[in-house]
């Protein structure tokens, strides 16, 4: 990641981007100086960053262009072992597309997985599933406005799967066939990808994106494209856009992971060396529109289903410029500027005479387009224009006042810590985020440097990072062009365009008061008055490397250390009981707990804004919530924040306030979440389906509006209290700690508190779950496009524990359903971009589990996707599924885990609750072998068993009646 990525915090449109599912080396000094001179650019052409800049790159990577101009970079790196990823990138996107190719930037993006000289259509996902990778995870691309992306997450560093990738790559750069067949073939998939993504918040992005670029491409270039240009667009379309823009000169090919560079390097050379222009198109004369400075003026957008939202937006002309030291220093100054602004608007939104339940700002380039500042808010119900002032007096009082010394001092406290756990942390960085680093470092012009650099230049620069310079550019930071006052609503209350501008003009004219200044306090909880309870048992579990403890206070935990991320622990508080203890009858206090968690609430000495400017600087976490087996309370530190993170979560356990103000400003946010569920199949699905699926159970799924308004505090306090003060609790840590430094900060919190009880009996009916036997045909409908639905299948099985053998064929099961459902209603039939299904056996609730497959279809085809459906599950249990069929859908499981096994987060994921149920230890212990030993006979078998027709759940999301209203402006 280059040092200004670090620093910046540009809200990112991530719904814009749109994928599958969603040489001569230019090296560091010490390389570079027996390296001969390098290629020369091509006009348009890809360059690095560092060769424009001041900033020396990472050392650890190697960069070089081959004579034809393709670029590459390799980054040797071992976290986790074994593993390399592939990235191939193209700088071009739906921005260079032009009136008759709408679209199609992102349609060539999944032509590459359907036919190319060497590789029939078809066979690419099959020969990536051998080598264990998984269409979606593993097999993946996206497609923005200004680069395609191709991405591959090879599981193991064997030089056959390797070859493979970079060949697969070879192929999608120069011999895609793009037969008018096959491309008429994924028609259907990238439409239904269309349909998918649209929605009430991208049509209003959309239309801003217009109104706020005029005269240039950026609003009328979205990814997706253009339903017509997809549906009819001629072959010749997409083979002129290939050949214009699949060159070697905008290819940048990116391999990092457990690598030996040199090897790297030469297969690179062999695979891309030949590898021609196919256009003479010229590269650097492609104009993207003008920019076009504007006065202040409003837009409003109205649509049923809409969330509400306001923002206030600055624009700058696009920043076309490389990566320096100075204006890495700029952007510096203006991400610590940035987030004071935050920190008071935040601290404004938590308050009880807030206007707005929340409000941010931040800075943004929008690509080859412009650049931008906004101010966004998210008001109150009925109170749009005085959350529209109050926010934007805020910002006037930070124009007008500047900074304190104070608020410096903390956010600086915040980048240092945070900067310095990444230094620490260096040498065992996750290959997958290195190679998407050195992927944006190319797109963003910015120098890929180390965090032990961006460390470097932090402190280089801290001295001055003033309040003066803070203040200072505070006073000039929205000085840009504009702004353009928004406001997007299913209902604008009244707050339009006239009353808009008449409130922003009524802020500028106004003298503005001086800000209150919040004050630090000491953190009053170091230490918990009692005596340790002593350790009455340490068990050391060598297969697995963890040491498990009980205290005589009835405390238990569970302790790994491990070296696979330096500088990282992570902490798990498990409460045992879950939803076992916690009847129907409080449905809505477990609802507010899961929504509201327990930080903003604060502890007794201190409220949330308090914590947070007492422990600047540190690293520490407080989540929680409330799960099936247990509740959760949590938190990712580093070994020198260790003591602390414990002590926080102690001081959670022990004095817990749950202030009303947080479920207060929660219950702000409900109106306006609860309007938008009805705009796709998706989120009416979502908030639905959960219940239908537990037999009506009403701890699962959505309650109603009113419902979730009228929830009181007190009942969800007494819920949260109860659990953290009765619950025998059994705590996990994994990661860069030893079994001896753990204990001695155990000693000083969780050992102290008071004996629990260390099993916990369910309430009565609490501890039971069923699978609906009457009315298994639901229909569900949504106010969205009427070509939108969702269909959905489940069958019901039974609980994990029930047999273990048997969950993971059933598992097994699934993913060869999935496979069939994509050959089928993806590939075959055209019908759908999503496509898949899964199993659910709980660990929870005995008898109680489902499989389930579901799709993404247009309406008129739900009667097709159950048939299809049905036909799939009636050929698995007349037959055992193929070999072939069995390693495609087998290994890329067992890859991801072998994987997976050597990560922090894997372990923090399993181990809790081992001591509570031994159970969950031996199902660690045999999870591999058990999905080894699945036999076709055995997937045929649990398809016999499980695939019964008469038995079997369908739910139908589709449009109702009367389709939604055409959006008015």
């Amino acid at each position: 990641m280059s040092i200004r990525s670090q620093f910046l915090t540009a809200a990112a449109v991530a719904a814009l981007s749109t994928g599958l599912l969603s040489a001569t080396a230019l090296t560091p000094a010490a390389y570079a100086q027996t390296a001969p001179k390098a290629p020369a650019v091509l006009p348009g052409g890809v360059e690095f960053a560092q060769t424009h800049s001041d900033i020396t790159p990472d050392p650890q990577a190697r960069f070089g262009r081959l004579p034809n101009g393709l670029t590459y970079i390799i980054y040797p790196n071992k976290t986790p072992p074994g593993v390399v990823a592939l990235r191939m990138r193209f700088g071009t996107g739906s921005l260079m597309e032009s009136e008759q190719q709408l679209g199609l930037a992102h349609f060539l993006e999944h032509m590459a997985f359907n036919g190319s000289k060497n590789v029939p259509e078809g066979d690419m996902v099959k020969i990536l599933e051998r080598h264990g990778l998984k269409f979606g995870p593993d097999t993946n691309a996206y497609t923005s406005f200004d680069e395609t992306v191709y991405m591959l997450d090879l599981p193991k560093n064997d030089e056959e799967i390797i070859d493979t990738g970079l060949f697969l790559f070879r192929e999608t750069a120069g011999n895609l066939t793009l037969d008018p067949k096959a491309i008429d073939r994924e028609r259907g998939v990238v439409l239904g990808e269309e349909r998918a993504r649209n929605s009430p918040g991208y049509r209003a992005y959309v239309e801003w994106a217009k109104a706020a670029f005029p005269g240039q491409l950026y609003g009328h270039r979205l990814p997706i494209g253009s339903t017509k240009v997809i549906a009819e667009a001629p072959a010749q379309a997409f083979i002129d856009y290939y050949n214009d823009f699949y060159r070697p000169e905008l290819t940048t090919v990116v391999v990092a992971g457990d690598v030996d560079a040199d090897t790297i390097e030469a297969k690179i050379k062999a695979k891309f060396s030949d590898l021609t222009p196919r256009s003479k198109r010229p590269l650097d004369k492609l104009s993207f529109g003008t920019y076009t400075p504007q006065k202040a003026s409003a837009y409003t957008y109205v649509e049923p289903g809409l969330s509400k939202s306001m923002q206030v937006t600055w624009f700058k002309p696009f920043d076309d410029s490389w990566e320096t030291r100075a204006k890495d220093f700029d952007d510096t100054l203006d991400n610590l500027t940035l987030s004071i602004l935050n920190q008071r608007l935040e601290r404004q939104a938590k308050s009880p005479e807030s206007a707005f339940a929340a409000a941010g700002a931040g800075d943004d380039t929008v690509a080859k387009t412009a650049e931008t500042l906004s101010l966004s808010i998210t008001p109150k119900p009925g109170k749009e224009k005085d959350a529209f002032e109050q926010a934007f007096t805020m910002v006037r009082q930070f124009e007008t006042y500047g900074v304190t010394e104070d608020e410096v001092t903390r956010e600086l406290a915040d980048m240092a810590a945070s900067l310095e756990a990444q230094a620490k942390g260096e040498k065992t960085r996750n290959t997958g985020a290195i190679v998407n680093a050195l992927v944006g470092s190319v797109a963003d012009k910015e120098v890929m440097t180390a965090p032990s650099q961006n460390l470097a230049f932090f402190n280089s620069i801290k001295g001055r990072l003033t309040a003066a310079a803070v203040s200072a550019r505070a006073k000039t930071l929205f000085a840009g062009d504009g702004p353009l006052l928004t406001h997007m609503a299913s209902d604008l209350g009244g707050f339009d365009k006239p009353a808009m501008l008449a409130s922003y003009e009524a802020i500028k004219a106004k003298t503005v008061e001086k800000p209150a200044v919040a004050v630090k306090k000491a953190w009053p909880y170091e230490t918990f008055g009692k005596a340790p309870a002593s350790v009455v048992k340490e068990v050391l579990l060598t297969d697995i490397g963890v040491t498990e403890l009980a205290y005589a206070n009835g405390v238990k935990v569970n302790i790994k250390p491990t070296t696979f991320k330096d500088n990282e622990i992570l902490v798990n508080v498990r409460f045992n009981g879950g939803l076992t203890t916690i009847g129907q009858d409080k449905a809505l206090p477990l609802q507010a707990a899961n929504w509201v968690g327990v930080f903003d609430g604060g502890l007794g000495k201190l409220d949330s804004e308090e914590i947070k400017e007492t422990l600047a600087g540190r690293i520490y976490g407080a989540n929680f919530g409330i799960g099936e087996e247990a509740a959760v309370l949590s938190g990712n530190t580093t070994p020198s924040d260790f003591a602390l993170q414990m002590q926080v979560l102690t001081a959670f356990v022990t004095d817990t306030a749950y202030r009303p103000q947080a479920l207060d400003r929660l219950k702000s946010f409900l109106p306006n979440y609860y309007q938008t569920l009805s705009s796709t199949p998706n989120s009416v699905f979502s908030t639905k389906a959960p219940r239908l699926l537990r037999n009506g159970d009403t701890r699962f799924g959505l309650p109603e509006k009113d419902a979730a308004l009228a929830v009181k505090n007190d009942d969800a306090k007494a819920l949260v209290t109860g659990i953290l003060t009765t619950a025998p609790i059994e705590i996990t840590i994994v990661g860069d700690i030893t079994v001896e430094e753990a204990k001695k900060v155990l000693d000083t919190t969780f050992a102290t508190l008071p004996k629990r009880a260390e099993t916990i009996a369910p309430v009565k009916g609490a501890d039971t779950l069923s699978f609906p036997t009457t009315n298994l045909h639901q229909v569900l409908t949504h106010t969205g496009r009427a070509d939108q639905n969702l269909s959905y299948v489940a069958w019901p099985t039974t609980d994990f524990f029930a047999d273990t053998k048997q969950a993971r064929a059933t598992e097994m099961l699934a993913e060869v359903m999935t496979l069939r459902l994509i050959d089928e209603i993806r590939e075959k039939q055209g019908a759908s971009y999503g496509s898949s299904a899964g199993s659910v056996m709980s660990n929870t609730f005995k008898g109680y589990g489902y499989l389930a497959a579901q799709a993404t279809v247009k309406p008129e085809v739900d009667q097709t996707f159950y048939d299809s459906l049905l036909a799939i599950a009636e050929d698995l249990k007349a037959k055992p599924v193929e070999a072939d069929e069995l390693l495609r859908a087998r290994k890329p499981v067992l890859d991801r885990y072998d994987v997976q096994v050597k990560t922090n987060g894997y372990w923090i994921g399993v181990l809790p609750g081992i001591q509570a149920d031994p159970r969950d230890l031996t199902a660690i212990r045999t999870r591999k072998a058990e999905v080894e030993a699945v036999t076709p006979a055995d997937i045929q078998a649990m398809a016999k068993k499980w695939l019964i027709k008469e038995k079997l759940l369908r739910i139908q999301v589709k449009p109702a009646d009367k389709p939604a209203a055409a959006p008015a402006q």
